[in-house]
């Protein structure tokens, strides 16, 4: 008989979880009082590059599988997974931490002729891109034809599914910050805009932020249903509202990257907040398993994370 486990959240964090429990003989329950394609999992722009997640030597380590899980993924058209060429712009080579993350085959400094004329050194990469409005679906496909339960209830009070001594894993996100009082928690906001695909233009992005704040980004992401042009972080900041002169500072930093950006025609604007903390919380307390706090690297760290939390469930209840 199949142990039985419950997972809260159903963004990537929550489904991806919840697939690879089910791939070593759970049976798994999903609680969410939002699809999919309503958390903030899917306003992400969802290429491989671990932004804003800590610690970095696990973040590597957990980038590193959830690599080699995408690269396998590439090979269905259905998962919405592809490798693309990634440029990323960077100012100090000892700042690049994150290319221990990525497998040696994967990456090379940038030629002179690859970077963008504003700036002087990039790194060139294969990374997966992941089209969140097709792998999204897919991962809920996965999850429902290997048996799962997606049960639409707001989970309010943790006791009440952890009261059952069965695991529970904690995957909400900005929502932990009030289900377990996690006041470590904090949100970062990302505006992107959604414009046309860009016929010619290539993944490029800066890693390294813009502006009096610091809380402006730069990057291309081009997807079959559009390009993303990105991007804000803005820490602590709770507002979902597009601002327009925010979008003009978008559109002038990616023209820096490349000139096809200005072209652009614009489809929509879109604002999410990634949850933020100081480390990404992935810990047992008895049978609960917290997996949450990815920054602006869910996808990235999404499978490395969910083999950590089969392995922290290994023995139960022991």
């Amino acid at each position: 008989m199949k142990q039985a486990v419950s997972i809260i959240g159903c963004g990537v964090s929550g489904l991806t979880t919840a697939v690879v429990l089910q791939r070593q003989g759970w049976e798994a329950t999903i609680y969410t009082d939002q699809a999919p394609e309503e958390t903030v999992s899917a306003v992400a722009a969802a290429i491989w590059f671990p932004y804003e997640v800590h610690p970095q030597e696990k973040a590597n380590v957990w980038s590193l599988a959830s690599y080699l899980e995408f690269e396998e993924l590439s090979k269905d058209p259905a998962s919405g997974v592809s490798m693309v060429p990634l440029t990323v712009i960077v100012r100090d080579e000892a700042d690049a931490w994150w290319t221990a993350g990525l497998p040696g085959h994967a990456i090379r400094q940038a030629r002179p002729e690859e970077v963008p004329s504003a700036y002087s050194f990039a790194y060139r990469m294969t990374v997966p891109l992941i089209e969140t409005q097709l792998y999204l679906p897919y991962l809920l496909r996965e999850f429902r034809g290997a048996g799962g339960l997606l049960v639409n209830q707001k989970v309010d009070n943790i006791k009440n599914l952890t009261i059952k001594n069965l695991p529970v894993v904690n995957c909400t996100g900005m929502g932990a910050k009030e289900l377990v009082g996690d006041s470590s928690l904090y949100p970062i906001r990302g505006q992107i805009l959604k414009a046309e695909p860009i016929a010619g233009i290539e993944a490029m992005s800066a890693d390294f932020t813009f502006g009096d704040a610091g809380e402006e980004l730069a990057y291309i992401i081009p997807r079959r249903d559009c390009t993303v042009l990105g991007g804000t972080t803005g820490k602590g900041d709770y507002d979902l509202q597009p601002d327009e002169a925010t979008n003009q500072g978008i559109l002038a930093r990616c023209s820096t990257l490349s000139p096809l950006v200005k072209d652009a025609r614009i489809q929509a604007t879109a604002v999410g907040l990634r949850p933020g903390r100081p480390e990404i919380r992935l810990e047992r307390e008895g049978n609960l398993v917290h997996n949450y706090g990815h920054g602006g690297g869910g996808y990235t760290v999404s499978w490395g994370c969910a083999y950590e939390v089969a392995n922290l469930l290994k023995g139960f209840p022991s």
